[in-house]
């Protein structure tokens, strides 16, 4: 059995730096986004973050996040930039534009994906399972099952317009490159925070179609 393809030193210690400095910047954008802050803070507090985190040395803050979190998935990473470009674009939120009904049920398939992906993963994690499922990260059949669910959505009227259906894809196209983060694609595509945000993100949907 052939070694898994991992990525380069540096690259991972590149990554460290760049995912979580696109993480910090573009969530700070997106939460600042929805307070009524100056500009100047809208703009500032992100710049601040996100060079902290590409800082090197122990003073970074992707030092820390590093260490307790290692580094981002590729969709979160990629997500959090596009969410903070539209944030400081005051671009309209996904799903207001005339195919974004259809659109959003296909990201939706992905958003449950991940939630269940991420709760078997954990089970992985503590032996619950009669298989063990990471291993399968490093093999080319989870590339090409993750391709064809991330390039569904994109089949649909009006979806290759909207940033969230390129997001995995994308993060896709990173690692099949450069096998960030960690040369296993459940890493590429899930993370502990990115599963905490797609869980509220199926919360908010599921509270808005109720109230529909």
């Amino acid at each position: 059995m052939s070694a898994p393809a991992l990525p380069a030193l540096a690259v991972m210690q590149c990554w460290l730096h760049i995912g979580w400095a696109l993480v910090l910047a573009g969530g700070a954008a997106g939460l600042l986004a929805r307070l009524p802050v100056p500009r100047w803070v809208r703009l500032s507090v992100p710049a601040v973050l996100g060079l902290w985190a590409l800082w090197p040395g122990e003073l970074s803050a992707a030092y820390g996040l590093g260490l307790a979190f290692q580094a981002p998935s590729g969709v979160l990473a990629l997500l959090s930039a596009w969410w903070g470009w539209t944030a400081l674009r005051k671009a309209p939120a996904a799903g207001v534009t005339a195919h974004g009904a259809r659109a959003f049920r296909g990201e939706t398939a992905l958003v449950l994906a991940g939630i269940v992906g991420g709760w078997v993963l954990l089970l992985d994690t503590f032996a619950q399972l009669p298989w063990s499922v990471y291993p399968l990260g490093f093999g080319p059949a989870a590339l090409a099952v993750v391709l064809a669910m991330a390039v569904a959505p994109l089949l649909q009227a009006g979806a290759m317009r909207r940033g969230t259906a390129w997001v995995v894809p994308a993060a896709l196209l990173l690692f099949a490159v450069f096998r960030l983060p960690s040369g296993n694609l459940w890493d590429a595509v899930l993370d502990p925070w990115l599963w905490l945000v797609l869980h509220i993100a199926a919360v908010r949907g599921w509270v808005h179609r109720k109230g529909a």
